[in-house]
């Protein structure tokens, strides 16, 4: 599971593109792509270079990444 329009709102109020990021990420744009849509799953280390990036806290981090709704 992963809050992907928490994710892409998080990129837009960073103001970097997704080249940018998938740079960052050593990755192409298309498996940046993929991995924000939910498509394939970030690695760790990924998450790790995406919060320092972005300037996401701890509980940022888990919103979008970890939590799940419970119904």
């Amino acid at each position: 599971y992963m809050n992907c329009p928490e994710l892409r709102a998080s990129i837009a109020r960073a103001g970097i593109t997704n080249r940018k990021l998938a740079e960052h990420l050593g990755l192409s744009e298309q498996a940046f792509y993929n991995k924000i849509q939910g498509d394939t799953e970030f690695k760790g280390s990924e998450i790790k270079g995406l919060a320092k990036v972005l300037n996401l806290s701890m509980k940022d981090v888990n919103t979008i990444f970890f939590d799940r709704d419970v119904n």
